[in-house]
């Protein structure tokens, strides 16, 4: 019976943790992607703050660390009422995990085409968290800023790719950064963001 979070993991596999961040209006939180990840295309993924776990660390030591290291502020987990299983195929089911915090997910998400370990599996652990405080910096190598998109933004892009400016107009905000991304650029989520998409897709 598999009750803990690494019993849903398989041996080697690579992992990482990814934060569901919102703010005090409910908006979810998310990065836009920095320099490294510059594509051809007038468009660009937006995703969890988070990374993958370093040696030594646990899952809650990596959301802590990462936060810290990529928006310069800390973060406060909150234990989630329900844990739900992104699969591969971005089917949803819930699953019973005694760990406290409890993750809002794992998600089994396939390194995109065009990437060094593209179609291999990366598990993500995703837990609920809140801001310590306003997000301070950002190593731009990594993020070109912070978002904070409305709920059915988030749900809505599993299905299209909106302009930057299309999702301020719709009540979303720049929180830090995005100075040197056009108006026009579109966006897309991966990772964290595209889980917790489809978990509120389910659920509604």
């Amino acid at each position: 019976m598999r009750n803990k979070i690494i019993d849903f993991i398989p041996e080697k596999a690579e992992v990482g943790v990814g934060l569901v961040l919102q703010d005090k209006s409910n908006r979810y939180i998310f990065f836009v992607a920095g320099e490294r990840h510059k594509t051809e295309l007038k468009e660009i993924f937006y995703a969890g703050i988070g990374g993958h776990v370093e040696e030594g660390e646990d899952f809650i030591m990596c959301a802590h660390r990462e936060a810290k290291e990529e928006i310069g502020t800390d973060i406060y987990i909150i234990s989630s009422s329900n844990t739900w299983y992104v699969s591969k195929d971005e089917s949803v089911n819930q699953i019973k995990i005694i760990d406290s915090p409890k993750p809002l997910a794992i998600y089994e998400m396939i390194h995109p085409i065009g990437t060094p370990r593209e179609g291999k599996v990366y598990h993500i652990i995703i837990y609920k968290a809140k801001l310590c405080d306003f997000p301070q910096k950002i190593l731009l190598n990594e993020l070109q800023g912070v978002i904070a998109l409305k709920e059915e933004q988030v749900v809505k892009g599993l299905e299209r790719k909106p302009t930057l400016n299309e999702l301020i107009e719709e009540g979303a905000t720049i929180m830090v950064g995005c100075e040197n991304l056009s108006s026009g650029i579109r966006l897309y989520p991966i990772g964290t963001a595209k889980a917790l998409a489809n978990i509120l897709n389910y659920i509604s």
